[in-house]
């Protein structure tokens, strides 16, 4: 067996493990919470977040972030509140259950560290920690190739497929008229309109869209 499958097996098994005995720690603490669920509750921490901010930082859609959110809070774990200054906005913040659940959690991750590393040499330790620090760096490179984004942040001459299309059911129904759904693949071209973005369809055609629009289609890049 060569490094890289030493390395995939040993991830895949210590990732399965892990979070097989975070859920037997789960049943024991927290009983009526999922693994997603908790890690909404993690990803939301202290902190009080837009649904925008939420689902931007989960990297899911709004509608799967407003679905779990609206299950957690049925549950007790989440405060949500709409804004004063924009009632468009909602806030989602961890209610006291929502902290207590966080709290156990975190102390369920320092306690398993811990008792999984004890026999291991301090300089074993610092030797595999400075790789994987390594490892993340270059998965978070990765990450960041494969992440959505909005079409206005692609350099020019970047290959993307659309993975969702935002905005009011009008500014949907302009984009599907025009060829842009889920899975298009445009090719972002230069515009001589410094306000427009100009999309280079598969059928050879340009559409130019104002980057007021654009910014409501996500994508990923896609190699050539």
């Amino acid at each position: 067996m060569n490094n890289i499958n030493k390395v995939n097996d040993v991830l895949e098994n210590f990732y399965k493990l892990f979070y097989e005995t975070e859920d037997l720690a789960l049943k024991r603490g927290i009983k009526c919470i999922t693994h997603t669920e908790l890690h909404i509750i993690e990803a939301i921490g202290k902190e009080s977040l837009s649904m925008n901010e939420l689902s931007d930082r989960l990297g899911i859609t709004m509608g799967t972030a407003t679905v779990a959110i609206t299950k957690l809070r049925e549950k007790g774990f989440i405060d949500r509140v709409r804004s004063d200054a924009d009632r468009r906005k909602v806030y989602v913040s961890l209610s006291k259950k929502g902290l207590e659940a966080l709290s156990y959690h975190n102390s369920y991750h320092k306690n398993i560290i811990s008792t999984i590393t004890e026999n291991i040499p301090s300089k074993d330790l610092d030797h595999f920690t400075k790789t994987f620090e390594i490892i993340l760096k270059n998965l978070e490179e990765k990450t960041q190739f494969f992440k959505p984004h909005s079409v206005t942040e692609f350099p020019i001459g970047a290959l993307v497929s659309i993975t969702e299309v935002k905005g009011t059911p009008i500014i949907q129904d302009y984009f599907s008229a025009n060829g842009i759904e889920h899975y298009t693949a445009v090719k972002i071209i230069d515009s001589d309109e410094k306000d427009k973005v100009a999309l280079l369809k598969e059928d050879g055609s340009t559409l130019k869209v104002n980057l007021l629009d654009a910014k409501n289609l996500i994508a990923i890049k896609v190699e050539e």
